[in-house]
């Protein structure tokens, strides 16, 4: 059984981390989950000066932030989390590092956070200490959407699931994951599948016999994965970019949510896990990779 009995939410006071409040209060409503508020100071290594004048500085500003910081977690704690019972640190260094760090040191089942995505060149990037997360925490991580321009419902109102898969073979354990967590949440869900070498370079009407071969091979493969798992699913295969095939698919399926597998983000991984980042920055809605 999924449970989510501890879930960490870094916190930076931004208008995103706000609105992602929401979402964390409900999951972790729905899963009676502990929720941990993390807030990282992120101190400068050197300040101006001599070394005795910087270490000074150092000293003296290093407790000053970190007390600003208290004050501010302190206050965000009871503007937005009144009534719900949470845990509230704060910890110093670079971001990313430190809520890997904490995430594994206190047993956190889940990490909920946003993407830094609003604005129109900030749309084009995901935020560096999100992609950080993404790429070394070990349980999965709930990212929001990542573009101001979409509104994602909150999760006591999710009725449908999607779950994106390669043709790796150890996306097997991605497929018995989203079965699990839709039968426990009561979600409908289906499949996704960017057939690869089915993208703009080779289209049905380029090369029809090639381009349905592709698709056959593609069927096969998810066949055996799904017989594999145990499962039945519904199996959504299109052609084109990894990111908008799942954009596509979540669209056309009205997702709630999307699973995506995760581990370490290379090309060798295979074509989704290498795309991650570029799904999650153009998702409607909120992923969870695992």
């Amino acid at each position: 059984m999924i449970a989510f009995k501890r879930i960490l939410f870094p916190v930076d006071f931004s208008g995103q981390c706000t609105a992602t409040v929401p979402a964390v209060k409900a999951l972790a409503k729905r899963f009676n989950s502990e929720v941990v508020l993390l807030h990282v100071v992120d101190l400068p290594a050197t300040w101006f000066g001599s070394p005795e004048a910087a270490s000074w500085a150092a000293l003296i500003n290093a407790e000053r932030m970190r007390e600003e910081g208290r004050i501010a977690l302190d206050r965000f704690t009871a503007r937005t989390f009144t009534g719900t019972p949470v845990i509230a640190e704060v910890d110093e260094g670079e971001a990313g590092q430190v809520i890997v760090d904490h995430a594994h040191d206190d047993y956190a089942d889940l990490i909920m956070m946003p993407t830094r995505g609003y604005g129109p060149f900030r749309a084009m990037l995901l935020g560096s200490i999100t992609a950080k997360v993404l790429h070394d925490a070990r349980c999965p991580v709930w990212t929001g959407v990542h573009t101001e321009q979409m509104q994602a419902h909150p999760p006591e109102r999710w009725k449908r699931l999607l779950c994106a898969l390669d043709s790796d073979p150890r996306d097997v354990a991605v497929l018995k994951w989203a079965a699990e967590f839709g039968s426990q949440q009561g979600l409908e869900l289906r499949l996704v599948h960017a057939v690869q070498g089915a993208d703009s370079t080779l289209t049905r009407e380029s090369d029809p016999s090639m381009y349905e071969f592709l698709f056959n091979v593609a069927r096969e493969r998810l066949a055996k994965m799904q017989a594999e798992a145990g499962t039945n699913f519904d199996i959504c295969f299109l052609g084109g970019r990894v990111e908008r095939a799942v954009h596509q698919a979540a669209i056309g399926h009205e997702a709630d949510l999307i699973v995506i597998g995760r581990g370490v983000m290379q090309k060798k991984m295979g074509r989704l896990r290498s795309s991650a980042y570029s799904i999650i920055r153009e998702a409607p809605c909120p992923v969870i990779s695992i």
